[in-house]
C-alpha cells in the first residue's frame, strides 16, 4: 500500500485527531469480527456457521433502524429478505450440524459484528462520518492498525511461538518444496484478500449496507456450488432449491430497490 501511495497512484488524505481516533475505533471491530468468526469455527461446524451467519441482513436492518441515521424499508424490502435467509440454511440442508453453546454464541456475536461492521463501513464512507476516502485509502489508513490489533492478539494467544515452531519445521532442508508452495499460497491468498478489501470497500461506498449483506448471502450459496464443481460433490435437491432461492431472493431485492429509486427520481422531476 505504501509503494502505491509513493509511486502516486493514489494520494492519502490527510485525517484529523478525530478522524484517525474514528479510523482506530473501527479498525478494532474489524479485527474482532474476523477474530470471533475464525475462533467460533472451532466449536462449529461450517454448514451452520453458515446459516447463522445468513442471518446478518436481519441484523444490519436491526442496527440501522437504531442508528444515528436511520434508513426506511418499504414491505417489500423485507419480503424479499426471506428467500435470501431461508435459502442458505436450505443449501446447506442435509449436512452435519454439530456445535457448542460457546461456539453458537460466538458464531452469533461474530454475526452482529459483521453487520455492525457493514453499517459502520457505510457510515464512514457515504453516510453520517464521510471521511471521503477512496477504497485504497481506506485499506492503507487501516493496514497498519489491523497489522498491530493482530500481532497482539497472537502474542496473547500464544500463536507467535506456534508460527516460529512452524516455520523450523518448514525451514529443514527436506521441506524446502512444501515451504515454497505454502510461501507461494500466502502470497496468492493476500493478494485474493487485498483485492477482496478494495472491492468490498469500493461496494460500500457505492450502495447501502443492507445489499452488500445480501451479497454476503448470494456469495454464501455461490461458494457452495463452486465448491461442489471444483470437489465434484453433488448438492441434494433441497441444496440445490436453497441456492436457487437465495438466489432468486437477491434478485428481487434489487428489483424492488431499483424500481424504489426510479420512483423517487420520477418524485422528484414532478416537484
Amino acid at each position: 500500500m505504501r509503494a502505491l501511495a509513493h509511486t502516486g497512484f493514489f494520494t492519502p488524505v490527510a485525517l484529523d485527531k478525530h478522524q484517525r481516533k474514528l479510523l482506530w475505533i473501527f479498525s478494532v471491530l474489524y479485527t474482532i469480527n474476523i477474530a470471533v468468526s475464525n475462533v467460533s469455527l472451532h466449536y462449529v461446524t461450517v454448514p451452520l456457521h453458515q446459516v447463522v451467519r445468513g442471518t446478518v441482513p436481519v441484523f444490519t436492518i436491526a442496527i440501522s433502524l437504531v442508528s444515528a441515521d436511520p434508513p426506511t424499508y418499504s414491505r417489500k424490502v423485507y419480503l424479499s429478505l426471506v428467500p435470501v435467509v431461508v435459502g442458505v440454511g436450505l443449501a446447506t440442508y442435509g449436512d452435519k450440524y454439530s456445535f457448542t453453546m460457546l461456539g453458537f454464541l460466538l458464531t452469533l456475536l461474530g454475526t452482529v459484528l459483521a453487520a455492525t461492521k457493514t453499517v459502520v463501513t457505510n457510515s464512514i464512507l457515504i453516510g453520517k462520518y464521510k471521511l471521503k476516502l477512496s477504497a485504497l485509502d481506506l485499506l492503507y489508513q487501516l493496514s497498519p492498525m489491523a497489522f498491530v490489533q493482530t500481532l497482539t492478539w497472537a502474542f496473547f494467544a500464544g500463536e507467535i511461538s506456534s508460527a516460529r515452531a512452524f516455520l523450523h519445521d518448514y525451514s529443514k532442508e527436506e521441506n524446502s518444496d512444501l515451504r515454497i508452495s505454502l510461501f507461494s499460497a500466502l502470497l496468492v491468498n493476500g493478494a485474493i484478500a487485498f483485492v477482496l478489501n478494495i472491492a468490498s470497500f469500493t461496494a460500500s461506498k457505492n450502495t447501502s449496507a443492507l445489499a452488500m449483506t445480501i451479497t454476503g448471502n448470494v456469495k454464501v450459496v455461490l461458494t457452495v456450488v463452486l465448491g461442489c464443481i471444483l470437489f465434484h460433490v453433488s448438492l441434494s435437491p433441497v441444496g440445490t432449491f436453497g441456492v436457487a432461492l437465495t438466489l432468486a431472493g437477491g434478485a428481487a431485492y434489487s428489483a424492488v430497490r431499483m424500481a424504489e429509486r426510479k420512483a423517487r427520481l420520477q418524485t422528484k422531476a414532478i416537484v
